[in-house]
């Protein structure tokens, strides 16, 4: 018998919950949401599956809105194309590479871990550093209402990703595997993409005209045909610089993978 999955619009009800956090998306099977909701006890409340929660709590999700996955896929598929569409492709990629570095910490595969993590790091660079930020967010400041404070919560994403990234793959140079630090990377990654994918591309696709869209998409295609693969170097090697101590430092460093990741540039060992 088929499963049927469900998309699921969802606000968390804890008072404490970060704004930015407190709406999102999940997809579950239907039996899986019965039970959850059943555990919950209450109408229209279901408990949030593993990882939902940013911290790693049970919380009480209410149902906003509940539709089939599949065809909230279709939907998807029909009304958005180009550039937009190939930044959640390029999404379906990263989710996948998530599962298998899931994989790898419950194995404590820590060479597999060096390999996979910097992976999803070029991922980041190209897609959200330069595509995103660089040819993506300045048409949307200019186009969307309230585009310059959308943009401003995305870029903040961008910099917490690179940042715990960095440090975890600094501890997997000393031979140790950070669960917490990895699964905060995990559960942010996948919160930015559900609403990037459910969200964010959506509402552009909606105020950018065709003739932008066509131009985004071939400054999309230049930076990919210009991307220089960081490699992820020697493990045992010490190469990583430690935490990021302040903003610009951290501002610094985006801006030096930016720059040896393009041509003209060289590419680094870490």
């Amino acid at each position: 018998m088929k499963r049927k999955m469900l998309n699921i619009k969802y606000e968390c009800q804890h008072p404490s919950c970060w704004v930015f956090c407190k709406k999102g998306d999940v997809t579950l099977d239907e039996s899986e949401l019965k039970e959850l909701s059943s555990d919950a006890g209450e109408e229209g409340i279901f408990k949030s599956p593993t990882g939902a929660c940013r911290l790693g709590f049970s919380q009480k999700f209410k149902v906003v809105d509940l539709q089939d996955a599949r065809e909230r896929a279709e939907t998807g598929k029909k009304a958005i194309a180009g550039a937009l569409r190939d930044l959640m492709e390029e999404h379906k990629v990263v989710l996948e590479k998530l599962d298998t570095i899931e994989a790898q910490v419950r194995k404590r595969d820590i060479d597999g871990l060096w390999l996979s993590t910097a992976s999803v790091e070029n991922d980041i660079v190209l897609h959200s550093l330069k595509k995103e930020e660089e040819v993506l967010f300045p048409a949307v400041e200019k186009a969307l209402p309230l585009g310059e404070a959308l943009v401003g919560i995305m870029r903040e994403d961008h910099k917490e990703f690179v940042s715990i990234l960095h440090g975890f793959r600094c501890a997997l140079q000393d031979g140790d595997i950070l669960d917490g630090l990895v699964n905060t990377l995990i559960v942010s990654l996948r919160n930015h993409i559900s609403k990037e994918d459910k969200e964010f591309l959506p509402m552009i696709d909606e105020h950018l005209d065709e003739k932008e869209k066509d131009r985004i998409l071939e400054e999309m295609n230049k930076l990919e045909k210009a991307h220089i693969l960081l490699s992820p170097g020697d493990r045992k090697s010490k190469g990583l610089s430690p935490y990021s101590e302040d903003r610009k430092r951290m501002d610094a460093e985006i801006l030096a993978i930016k720059s040896i990741t393009s041509k003209g540039g060289e590419a680094c060992c870490h």
